[in-house]
Parts: structure tokens; sequence; C-alpha cells
């Protein structure tokens, strides 16, 4: 019996999330787009990532047309932007929707491919994915997402009414930042139910 355990690169306390613009010059970045839940856009969290992205004079972008549950069709929106821009690195804020969305489009931005070539058979093709994706860091805004340390990817396709993903380890992202004060300001409800999830998912 063998069995192997990777674990994601995790940055966690409060006020990590400054730090975000240091990391991305580590990782040789110059040119990012930012995924960002619609929902977010004034938030400090976002306010905070803009700004120590600027502060590293690293060109950025924003991406904020993410749906709640992503689908085919959304995904594919990703991709083009991610595509036409030639990025270098992609930051995700947000919550899984907004994580996975990045995933999809670093991966088909960095290996172009027609969009079931890479998802879950039997819906697709299940292909592997060829090799490293550009970096990848993900900011939660909700404690149940756990999308940062997975390489699975999940979205509605329209076409067929089912629910599948794409998964490989490449997708994970390099460094998830987990800093509580993005967090402050989820409504009680929504912390129960994140923190339902997350249980759920892990049993």
């Amino acid at each position: 019996t063998a069995f192997t355990m990777e674990g994601s690169s995790i940055k966690f306390g409060p006020g990590v999330t400054r730090e975000i613009g240091e990391d991305l010059k580590r990782l040789n970045v110059k040119r990012v787009l930012i995924f960002i839940d619609p929902n977010l856009l004034k938030s400090q969290t976002v306010a905070t990532v803009l700004e120590a992205i600027k502060k590293q004079n690293i060109d950025a972008a924003i991406f904020s047309v993410i749906r709640i549950e992503p689908t085919d069709a959304s995904f594919k929106a990703a991709i083009k932007v991610a595509t036409a821009g030639k990025f270098d690195g992609f930051v995700a804020v947000g919550g899984g929707s907004t994580i996975d969305t990045a995933k999809a489009a670093n991966l088909y931005a960095t290996y172009p491919a027609e969009f079931l070539e890479y998802v879950n058979a039997p819906i697709g093709k299940g292909t592997p994915v060829p090799g490293p994706l550009k970096p990848l860091v993900a900011v939660p805004t909700t404690a149940g997402t756990g999308s940062e340390t997975t390489g699975v990817a999940i979205f509605d396709l329209l076409e067929q009414h089912v629910k599948t993903g794409i998964a490989h380890r490449a997708l994970r992202p390099v460094l998830g930042i987990i800093d509580p004060d993005n967090t402050k300001t989820l409504p009680p409800l929504v912390a129960a139910c994140s923190a339902l999830d997350i249980l759920s998912h892990a049993i």
C-alpha cells in the first residue's frame, strides 16, 4: 500500500492580504488578471489587494463577470479574456465560484483546447493537463470554500443539464491567502452555511 499527500501552500494570519503584491513579485508575475466576485468590488478586501499589487508596480486588470454557480458559458467568457490579455499570473478574490473560474481560465489560456478536452469523463474527454500552469493566488472571502486547496473546478454544463468539472493537481493555486480579516463582514447565517458546506465536503 502506498499513498501520496500533497498540500497547498497556505499563508494564514490577520492582515496577510497586504502581502499579496510581494507574493506575486516573488512568483515573477508582471501582468496579472484579478478575478473578483462582483458583490465584492467595493469591499475592503479588494481595495487591499489592488493597493498591494499597485505598490509592486504589477500591471493588473479586473474580471468580475462571475456567476454564483459557474456554467460552461461563464467559464468560456473568462477564458476569452484570460487568453486575449496574455497574463503571466492570476489572482482570485471571492468564494469557490470565483476561484474555480480563475482555475479554468488559467488552464485554457495556458493550454488552449476545445472546451470539453479537459472536462472530466464521461462528459468530456478527461485529457490530463499537459504541464504546469501560470501562478494563481487565491484569496477566499468565505470560511467554507476550500477551493484554494484543491485542483478541481466545478461548473454546470448547460446543454446537457449536468454539473461536472475539471480535476487535475495542476489546477491547484500556488498560494492560498487565508486572512480572517476577509471574513469579518460575513453575515452570521452565511458564516454558518459556509461551515456546514466545508464540513459536508470533508465528511
